[in-house]
């Protein structure tokens, strides 16, 4: 049975209710723990930096991208965890750095390379635009290659958004096995996963309004409203006991 964004949602805050000290307190840490490792990074930068501190730089946000992917599957099985009303804790979002390490690691890698393929328009028409000094055709050029860019994310965006969840779920995966089972699994649910995600606009404007401070509560919102989806997609909510809204 495939739910309504609006009853995945409305799932989603039911789990959440009287719980969310510990989902806000992974939140945090999966987020303030790049950001402390980056620090040191971008102070030793400087005004004029060296072409060997820029290299260094762009290799360290590279692994701090890794890190944080990594952490975000900890956040992912905390809430899996939350559902499935198994023990939930903080300390849950370092389990990815203790078991099976190299396979989330490998599934970041891979996600950032593709990302990294789909703006490659983009990086062209950049590229022609800046010699071609600033002509209309580079201009059109520009905005086309943008455009496509743009798409080329998107779609996958949709199609691997739930790749750290299948990891977590399927130990004995390669991650290979996880982005085909991941794409299988999303070739009838990319349209419900947009229109999730366009659900969610109005709630980042609030966490740019609020300086980010929002994002304490609405972060974790969307995060356990990813994994209902994901049950959801896998028919495992079926299993389990939640109020329906039908």
């Amino acid at each position: 049975m495939k739910r309504s964004s609006k009853e995945i949602k409305r799932i989603s805050r039911d789990i959440l209710n009287d719980r969310y000290s510990v989902p806000m307190g992974a939140f945090v840490a999966a987020s303030f723990i790049p950001m402390a490792i980056e620090i040191p990074f971008s102070m030793s930068m400087g005004n004029t930096p060296t072409d060997s501190q820029l290299i260094i730089t762009l290799i360290a946000e590279f692994l701090i991208t890794l890190v944080s992917f990594v952490l975000g599957c900890g956040v992912s099985l905390l809430h899996l965890n939350m559902t499935r009303s198994y023990e939930f804790k903080l300390s849950q979002i370092f389990t990815p750095f203790r078991q099976r390490t190299e396979k989330y690691f490998g599934a970041g890698f891979l996600t950032a390379l593709l990302f990294l393929l789909g703006c490659l328009p983009v990086f062209g028409g950049l590229l022609y635009f800046y010699f071609s000094n600033d002509s209309i055709a580079s201009r059109i050029v520009l905005v086309l290659t943008a455009v496509l860019s743009l798409v080329l994310c998107t779609y996958l965006l949709l199609t691997y958004q739930l790749v750290s969840m299948l990891l977590l779920d399927h130990p004995g995966f390669r991650v290979i096995d996880a982005f085909k089972e991941c794409r299988l699994l999303m070739k009838h649910n990319r349209r419900r996963l947009l229109y999730l995600l366009l659900s969610f606009l109005g709630w980042d404007a609030l966490i740019l309004c609020s300086f980010g401070l929002a994002a304490l509560w609405i972060a974790p919102y969307k995060n356990q409203t990813f994994v209902i989806f994901y049950l959801d997609c896998t028919g495992e909510l079926e299993r389990i006991p939640v109020r329906s809204y039908r």
